[in-house]
């Protein structure tokens, strides 16, 4: 089985390809046939060495985001089956490594099925940010009709964060440039204010008894956190970025948390499966995996929408 590793720390070029041993399905676990892996900004940190595991042994496998076609299903496995298109997340930081391979073993938790009608490359840019949002939208716990300001909207955790909480009844307000107001819209977002300039007098503006809650994405919330009414609450998706505001619920996610919410996984699925989710590829950034170094290259260079994929058995 082939599969995209590292086993020393740098840049897109200390990436190779390897065999490694077939995986096999233990109790309540599943193996998938990858379709697709994403490249993601936590695969560049761990490939950089950035919050490297002591415990671990190379060679390193990337990947939390993944597609694919279930190949087996260990004992206890009743609500999955083999040839089944799922999207999953995987654990690269553990010692069942990540998703970029040809198959991997997964708790059956991890997985969600989706119609075969869902692009299952372009599926595999979904899975993590949506779990994050959902996480966020939980710490948040907003009601119906209260307001939510999502901050970084055309980033993928964003995005996936407006739309989920407008189909949750959160009143989804949004800043951004000027030339993304029609992506923007597409989402179902309908009060766009600026980006930075008058953004303050935008919020006072369209919410005067405060914001309710912030998906900040963009990581400005420490200029804004004082528009935020109290008892609110800001989700950032940095743990290095901190708001100190007593006032507020302030809270950083860790998607890994959520790795095994099995309900939380299912519904990305349903939701993907709906076309109530939009999958977001780089344009020219989908490539096979015997060219992971220029997806890996393109992913660290930027300046690209939506996510860069390695395609396994697309």
């Amino acid at each position: 089985m082939k599969a995209v590793t590292f086993s020393r720390f740098g840049g897109p070029e200390v990436l190779g390809i390897v065999d490694l041993p077939e995986p096999t399905a233990q109790a309540g676990e599943v193996v998938v046939e990858v379709a697709a892996s994403i490249v993601n900004p936590t695969d560049l940190a761990f490939l950089n060495g950035v919050r490297a595991p002591a415990d671990l042994t190379p060679p390193y496998t990337a990947g939390m985001d993944f597609s694919g076609r279930i190949v087996s299903v260990g004992p206890g496995v009743e609500n999955l089956a083999p040839g089944q298109h799922v999207i999953g997340i995987a654990a690269p930081r553990s010692h069942r490594g990540g998703a970029q391979r040809e198959r991997i073993a997964v708790p059956a938790a991890s997985v969600a099925p989706i119609s075969d009608s869902v692009d299952l490359v372009a599926a595999a840019t979904v899975p993590m940010n949506a779990l994050t949002a959902l996480l966020s939208l939980d710490h948040l716990a907003l009601k119906p009709g209260q307001t939510l300001l999502v901050t970084g909207i055309t980033g993928m955790l964003g995005s996936l964060s407006a739309q989920i909480a407008l189909l949750d009844g959160l009143k989804v307000i949004a800043n951004a440039k000027a030339e993304d107001h029609d992506f923007i819209r597409q989402l179902g977002v309908e009060t766009i204010l600026p980006r930075s300039e008058g953004l303050e007098d935008a919020i006072r503006a369209a919410c005067p008894d405060g914001l309710d809650g912030i998906i900040d994405g963009a990581l400005i919330s420490q200029d804004i956190a004082h528009l935020v009414r109290t008892g609110g609450g800001i989700v950032s998706p940095r743990a290095v970025y901190r708001v100190e505001d007593p006032r507020l619920n302030v809270s950083y996610v860790q998607v890994t948390s959520g790795l095994n919410d099995s309900a939380k996984i299912a519904r990305i699925g349903k939701l993907l499966s709906e076309g109530k989710l939009t999958p977001r590829l780089a344009q020219n950034g989908v490539f096979p995996f015997e060219k992971a170094i220029e997806a890996f290259a393109m992913a660290t260079a930027g300046g690209y929408r939506g996510r860069v994929a390695i395609t396994f058995n697309p």
